[in-house]
């Protein structure tokens, strides 16, 4: 049994969400898989985060400023927390080490010049098709870099979660907007319906579901929720139902998303890097809002080249958008037979 160690995050739910998946799947083969999130060096700036979350998913030109400036994310760590961690690692010798956000890299290089026991067995999984905001300039040497896809050699290359088919007669598009809601994809629902397609909605805050709709079904992802160390659960989702919220998935098991994505002819969404995760692993084509930075427009690029999803846009106006879909998500199928699961070389 080997000993993992995966550092993510719990407010950034496009890193919480795969880093659980791979806990998961590590436990699952017999090894020992543990979690730090970010957030525990912070102490007391979790309301600020709170409030950031939601200053985004109601101005998306906010948020797209707000990714144009150097982040900001070291100089909220709390200076003792940083030591006390480190100080475990110390003690507790994982064999390899696991980083899901760029934001660990400096405290990373403090441990590995604490406990050279680590030299060598930090690994950084890259879930965007560039360098992200977080790994952006970061020294990245002391690590094993491992990318799920990459632009320059326009290849896919691992998915993050062993591969299955959706439905074989999807007929709903998933609408949502990352982890954090973020995106101008309100305005793109009536377009979908006048075309014939029946929508599975997330929303963000309870306020946001159109209670007259009958044509489409809306999800809360809650934003109560808060991750649980002991539990390991994935969000809580509620659907609409009969004027309600009613809990909706088994958590434990899976992230409720992966139901909605099993029946899903498409994903509209912004091209965030845990969504093409999850466009890979279900075989789901993607139809993409607006980027929020370079990095997801890079993330788009590639998915466009690889013919696995394409711009709102491009597909509002084809003439025959089932047959776009359909090639979309044969060539998905496709990518599928060729890939293999990430935690196979880990």
């Amino acid at each position: 049994m080997k000993k993992y160690l995966i550092l993510g995050s719990r407010i950034a739910l496009g890193v919480y969400v795969p880093a659980l998946a791979l806990k998961k799947q590590l436990e699952a083969r017999g090894d020992r898989a543990d979690m730090v999130y970010m957030e525990e060096l912070y102490r007391g700036k979790e309301s600020v985060m709170e409030e950031t979350k939601r200053s985004f998913h109601q101005d998306f030109r906010l948020a797209k400023l707000s990714y144009r400036l150097p982040p900001r994310n070291t100089n909220a760590i709390d200076e003792r927390s940083k030591e006390e961690l480190i100080s475990r690692l110390c003690e507790w010798n994982y064999d390899s080490i696991i980083l899901f956000s760029g934001f660990w890299t400096d405290i990373i290089r403090q441990l590995i010049h604490s406990c050279p026991h680590y030299k060598g067995r930090i690994k950084a999984i890259h879930m965007d098709a560039v360098p992200s905001l977080s790994w952006k300039g970061r020294d990245c040497s002391d690590m094993q870099e491992h990318w799920l896809f990459h632009l320059d050699d326009n290849r896919i290359c691992y998915s993050l979660s062993p591969m299955r088919k959706g439905s074989d007669t999807p007929s709903r598009i998933l609408v949502h907007g990352g982890g954090w809601g973020i995106g101008n994809y309100d305005e793109k629902i009536t377009a979908l319906n006048q075309l014939g397609y029946p929508l599975d909605i997330v929303v963000y805050y309870p306020d946001e579901v159109r209670k007259d709709d009958s044509f489409n079904q809306y999800y809360l992802l809650d934003p109560t929720w808060k991750p649980d160390e002991e539990k390991n659960e994935y969000p809580r989702m509620m659907k609409y139902q009969s004027g309600e919220w009613i809990e909706f998935g088994n958590r434990k098991s899976a992230n409720p998303l992966t139901q909605l994505l099993f029946h899903a002819a498409a994903i509209l969404s912004k091209p965030g890097g845990g969504t093409l995760c999850d466009s890979i692993a279900l075989g789901v084509p993607m139809i993409f809002t607006e980027p929020l930075a370079a990095y997801e427009q890079a993330n788009q690029d590639l998915w466009v080249q690889q013919g696995l999803g394409m711009a709102y846009a491009d597909f509002i106006k084809g003439t025959d958008p089932d047959k776009q879909l359909e090639t979309m998500r044969h060539s998905i199928h496709t990518l599928q037979q060729r890939l293999s699961v990430i935690t196979e070389i880990l």
